[in-house]
């Protein structure tokens, strides 16, 4: 299984549900996927590598290997890693 990059908020400690990145991240956790965890600024700040990226700043965002990334909603995101559709086509080109 490939290795992906999850972007997400420094705040890595913070295991809520009002934790959009933690959503995601316990999605990947649950399903055995492994991951990197690339940390950028709490906030919706300038994140400008994000944003050469993915093409907007916005967190969590999911990174494969071949460096294209994938953003939704966290619920969606979630939902899509728990139905094991992650590295489907749809995914993959968002």
């Amino acid at each position: 299984m490939p290795t992906v990059k999850l972007h997400r908020c420094s705040w890595t400690f913070a295991h809520t549900e009002i934790d959009v990145c933690w959503k995601v991240q316990r999605a990947l956790n649950d399903q055995g996927i492994p991951y990197e965890i690339v940390k950028h600024g709490y906030g919706k700040g300038a994140r400008p590598e994000l944003q050469r990226r993915s093409g907007q700043r916005l967190l969590p965002v999911i990174e494969f290997e071949d460096g294209t990334t994938y953003r939704a909603e966290s619920a969606d995101m979630a939902a899509r890693v728990r139905a094991g559709q992650l590295f489907d086509e749809a995914a993959a080109a968002s």
